[in-house]
Formats: structure tokens, sequence, C-alpha cells
């Protein structure tokens, strides 16, 4: 339970530093480039996106249902619909798939996390490698 317990307490001070990092980006830094065609608005979206998608995946595998399979093509095609994105709100919209990732992970029982861990489903859980990686790419080009 203590790895449990360690995997939610990284993904809540994860969930507070892009709660952080949000509240101090401006308009000016959400456009930003981080390289290879991102800006700081897609890179909050991508986060967005995939806790998000984490959530629905955990809450189907908590309801009993199988852990659904990846979609390699889902960056790409998020790229493709980024102009779409609202730089205004795509922020908030990353800390709050966070903090609800978050919430259903505090949701999952002992066995749970330890078929997902045991079937390479780890990511889905530990979230914060993620967004410690997308929150450094930020940091480093808007200080």
């Amino acid at each position: 339970m203590a790895a449990t317990n360690d995997r939610g307490l990284r993904n809540a001070e994860s969930t507070q530093r892009l709660r952080s990092l949000v509240a101090r980006l401006g308009d000016a830094d959400l456009e930003r480039s981080l390289g290879g065609g991102w800006t700081v608005a897609f890179a909050l979206a991508h986060l967005a996106f995939w806790d998000a998608r984490q959530v629905a995946a955990l809450q189907r595998f908590g309801r009993g249902e199988a852990f659904p399979a990846e979609d390699l093509a889902t960056n790409a095609a998020l790229e493709a619909i980024a102009d779409a994105f609202d730089p205004d709100t795509i922020g908030q919209a990353a800390v709050s798939a966070a903090q609800q990732l978050d919430a259903v992970f505090e949701t999952l029982t002992a066995e749970q996390v330890d078929a997902l861990t045991g079937s390479g489903k780890t990511y889905a859980i530990e979230r914060a490698p993620h967004r410690n990686e997308h929150m450094r790419q930020i940091e480093d080009v808007v200080g």
C-alpha cells in the first residue's frame, strides 16, 4: 500500500506544480514554441488529453472492464486539431484533468493497482513523470 500512497503523493505534487505553472502563464507564454511544432498551449492540451484519457480508462477498469489499448496515432491526431484548442482555457483543462485522474486513482484498490502495474499499465496511474516532463519543457522556455 505504501507504493500506492507514494504514487498518489507524487501525482498530487505534480498536479499542484501544474496548477502553479498554469497560474503564471500569460498569453505570450502560451504561444511560445517548445520545438517540434509544439507550443506551450499544445503541451497543456496534450497533458489534458492524456490525463483525461487515463481517467476514462481507469473508470472502465474500475468497473471491471478491460483496460483499453493505447492508440499510437493519438499524438498525431492531437497535433492535427491543435488550432481548435482555446489557449485561454487549455491550462485549466489540464489542471482539471490532472485533478480528476488523482481522484480516480484514489478509488482504486491495491489489487487493481497491482493488476495495472503487473500488466505494464503503470503509466496510467503514475502520471507525475509524464506531467513533470512536459512542465520542465514549458519551464525551460518561459523561465
